[in-house]
């Protein structure tokens, strides 16, 4: 930075005064220039889109009749037609006026028959008809709003006696899209039915559609017959899951080891089984807690007296006599029985297993050689925790140690250097210039006031010099003028020159002083 201010400062005092005045003089020009332009560009009217994508013809007779309107208009041609820019605050009135005109006329439909004449031949009748047909389709299609303009070409097939001799009807359907948009596979699809189910004898893969790129919009090798969307989706969730666990692992791989110094690669494989599971759980009631669905209870209680049964035992031959109780005894019978039956804990679960769920991942890690074993055993653990790694699916991991080759992170470290180095010298371009324009401003501004408070002290002395000659000279007159004698004629008359000079002096000092200046510059 020192240097180059060095440079410019030791270039800048070998210019000449004329050379410093030039390149002054060239950035006052360029800075006139800018500011003129800049008010050119902001004092310009917005102008917005009338219509765009026009034919030629159409185009014409908007201008034309624009220029009735006397509205001041801009024409632009595009890849896509013409179009038509008004100021913004006549867009809406000149739409409106030219809709009752019928412009622009577009595409012609069926009305083409309308200005139909006599004596019209069998040839001209199809053709017309083509035209018509292809105009209707035309305008259908452009009533997507994806879709900024359509063409539509179809061919017939001549009429045949023999079936075998018949040829399919074709159709080819170009499309321009608005910016940023893109059609679903169910429109172009709707585009084909619209197209085959408009147009006898044409089949839906007898039709094609491309874009203004070039590119077939319903190929069939990208068909749900032959690809399948399903598939394609989920290589697509396959792809994008084995991306972003991918990016996280490089993200630490760089925070921990240093960029350029591992890599890594993920491997997904998902299960897209969907998959439906009803449980059904009992639970136990634990002790009065559950709900009671039914209950009973019995009491019984019986109270009296009873003979205890007596008399001798077997024969009374065998038996000797014995003393016996005399049957009067008394005795109390209670009897109490609850149940209750509770209501099971029952829960039912019915789980849907979402598709895309991983089935089992695999994680390859290349770490350059300068890494330690443990070093590498910590990375293994810290990447397998950080993706989430389960051995008990067949997760597998691995990291391994390899010389790296460092020519394409050099290539890159020195494109990058090379890009910052050249932003940089642009940078200080920019404020040189900048620099440059500011003070030949400066210097404009500063040798202008120098210049005037040169002339206003120039004609100060003046004045002053004019006003002590004035006084000097009237001292002189004041002094002599008892002493004087007769004049001559000649003399008289100088002296009156010389009068008027003093009246001059004393009554208008700036006029005299500028004359002095005249006749010096003169000299």
């Amino acid at each position: 930075m020192a240097d180059w201010k060095e440079q410019s400062l030791r270039v800048w005092r070998k210019l000449g005064k004329k050379e410093r005045y030039t390149i002054i003089g060239s950035a006052i020009c360029l800075m006139i220039a800018i500011l003129g332009w800049s008010y050119w560009w902001g004092g310009k009217p917005d102008m917005v889109p009338l219509f765009t994508g026009m034919e030629a013809k159409d185009a014409g007779e908007v201008a034309a009749k624009l220029k009735e309107m006397k509205i001041t208009y801009e024409p632009q041609e595009t890849s896509s037609g013409t179009s038509i820019l008004v100021q913004a605050k006549d867009v809406h009135s000149a739409r409106l006026e030219l809709a009752t005109q019928g412009l622009p006329r577009g595409k012609k439909g069926f009305e083409i028959f309308d200005d139909s004449k006599l004596g019209v031949t069998e040839f001209q009748n199809k053709v017309n008809y083509l035209q018509a047909l292809q105009g209707e389709l035309t305008r259908t299609i452009e009533e997507l709003e994806e879709v900024e303009k359509a063409r539509v070409h179809i061919v017939l097939p001549e009429d045949s006696l023999y079936k075998k001799n018949e040829k399919p009807a074709t159709a080819s359907i170009m499309l321009k899209l608005r910016p940023n948009a893109q059609l679903t596979k169910q429109q172009v699809k709707g585009i084909v039915n619209l197209a085959s189910h408009s147009v006898q004898s044409l089949l839906p893969e007898n039709v094609t559609i491309v874009d203004n790129m070039g590119k077939v919009l319903n190929d069939p090798e990208d068909d749900e017959k032959s690809v399948g969307n399903v598939t394609l989706t989920q290589l697509d969730m396959t792809k994008k899951i084995q991306e972003r666990l991918q990016r996280d692992v490089q993200s630490l791989l760089d925070q921990v080891i240093g960029e350029g110094k591992a890599v890594a690669r993920v491997n997904v494989e998902l299960s897209f089984d969907q998959r439906t599971m009803d449980k059904q759980v009992f639970e136990p009631v634990v002790d009065d807690s559950g709900i009671i669905r039914s209950s009973q209870q019995t009491n019984e209680t019986y109270s009296g007296s009873s003979e205890t049964p007596g008399g001798p035992a077997g024969t009374a031959s065998n038996i000797p006599g014995y003393v016996t109780s005399n049957g009067n005894n008394k005795s109390d019978y209670t009897k109490k029985e609850v149940t209750k039956n509770y209501e099971i804990n029952e829960t039912k679960e019915k789980v849907v297993a979402a598709p895309g769920s991983i089935k089992r991942l695999t994680v390859a890690v290349l770490v350059d050689e300068q890494v330690t074993p443990t070093q590498q055993e910590s990375l293994q653990r810290a990447v397998a925790s950080s993706i989430g790694l389960n051995t008990e699916r067949g997760d597998m991991i691995s990291v391994e140690a390899l010389p790296f080759s460092t020519d394409a992170f050099d290539r890159q470290a020195r494109a990058e250097q090379d890009a910052a180095a050249k932003e940089q010298q642009i940078f200080w371009l920019q404020i040189g210039l900048l620099v440059l324009i500011l003070g030949a401003i400066a210097v404009y501004f500063i040798n202008k006031r120098r210049k005037e408070r040169l002339e206003r002290e120039e004609q100060e002395r003046l004045a002053m010099e004019a006003l002590a000659a004035k006084e000097q000279a009237a001292t002189f007159i004041d002094t002599n003028i008892d002493n004087e004698p007769e004049l001559s004629p000649e003399e008289q008359t100088k002296l009156n020159e010389r009068k008027v000079i003093e009246d001059m002096i004393r009554t208008r000092p700036e006029d005299v002083a500028q004359i002095v200046k005249t006749w010096l510059a003169d000299e």
